[in-house]
């Protein structure tokens, strides 16, 4: 936030209820959550553990933290890996729609 600009109580409110949530999920993690597929937005290029394949920042990935690997989504379709989306794939998602935003 740029200084001397001012925050409303609302907002202030609104970003300790959104910490406190994620600290909570944080919390809630397990081993079973980490081995876990989810279609995810990638952070950094790689490669597809899979075929081989490049993917980009940006691009749709099917990843799990344990034991880390990322597939693909056509080798993870391919491979019938059970994937449910991400909670960042889905507000990338919709940033996209509404009004073409990124």
């Amino acid at each position: 936030m740029p200084k001397g600009d001012v925050m409303s109580y609302q907002s202030r409110a609104k970003q300790r209820k959104y910490k406190r949530v994620e600290r909570e999920s944080k919390r809630r993690r397990t081993a079973e959550t980490a081995g876990r597929w989810f279609l995810t937005v990638a952070k950094k290029p790689g490669r597809c553990t899979c075929c081989g394949e490049k993917f980009h920042p940006g691009g749709e990935i099917v990843y799990r933290h344990e034991p880390r690997e990322a597939l693909c989504q056509r080798c993870a379709d391919r491979e019938r890996v059970p994937y449910r989306p991400s909670l960042r794939w889905e507000n990338e998602r919709q940033k996209t729609r509404v009004g073409g935003r990124r």
